[in-house]
């Protein structure tokens, strides 16, 4: 199940100001911060913080009440395909650095167009397979990405490019592994685990428990 499962359904009156907003003929990715829409940022970003309740990307606290450490993330970013600025799928709430750092890279391998009436229209990605990020809409993070304290691994060629792009390991980079490496007697129960246990799932998380400990023992 992914991480978010019920997108944010628009009221029948956010929904028409969100349609008279994208219509204006000189419509900015930067307009997305003016305060007549204000209200409406908070009402999505109330709505995935609920949900969430941490940033998406990192795992971390995000602030309760403050929009400071809590922003409404564009999934696509809104400068890139700007019609996706409000689109339920491509929005979820992460803190202050990842939004930063994630910016306006690259997240999706294919946007589809189809020709309606005589026009052009571009259409949001349906499914999981159209992204080269984890998504929040399509996927379960702890398939692709195996985090420990500050400490990510990859499970997945798209959790290793959401680490990436998202530098998730970055405190590391920046201040080191804080070590604190496994007992003796811990590895032997460990070790024990996984040879005994015929359940893949359970087996994994103590690899992954090996891997943490390999990387903090250098």
């Amino acid at each position: 199940m992914p991480d978010i499962d019920q997108p944010i359904v628009y009221t029948p009156a956010i929904k028409k100001r969100i349609l008279d907003f994208l219509s204006r003929s000189d419509l900015k990715s930067s307009d997305w911060s003016i305060d007549d829409i204000k209200d409406i940022r908070k009402f999505i970003r109330d709505y995935y913080r609920n949900i969430t309740r941490k940033c998406f990307y990192c795992r971390k606290d995000i602030s309760l009440r403050s929009v400071d450490n809590c922003h409404v993330e564009h999934i696509i970013p809104k400068s890139v395909q700007i019609q996706f600025m409000f689109e339920p799928k491509n929005l979820c709430i992460v803190c202050s650095d990842c939004n930063i750092i994630k910016s306006k890279k690259e997240v999706s391998g294919q946007i589809e167009t189809v020709t309606k009436n005589g026009k052009l229209y571009t259409m949001y990605p349906r499914s999981s397979n159209a992204f080269i990020v984890v998504h929040p809409h399509f996927d379960n993070y702890d398939d692709h990405i195996h985090h420990s304290g500050d400490i990510y691994i990859s499970k997945s060629k798209k959790g290793s490019y959401t680490i990436h792009i998202c530098e998730l390991n970055r405190k590391v980079h920046q201040y080191g592994i804080d070590s604190n490496p496994l007992t003796q007697s811990e590895l032997f129960d460990i070790f024990h685990n996984i040879m005994n246990s015929n359940d893949i799932v359970q087996q994994s998380k103590y690899m992954n428990k090996l891997r943490e400990h390999f990387i903090k023992a250098g």
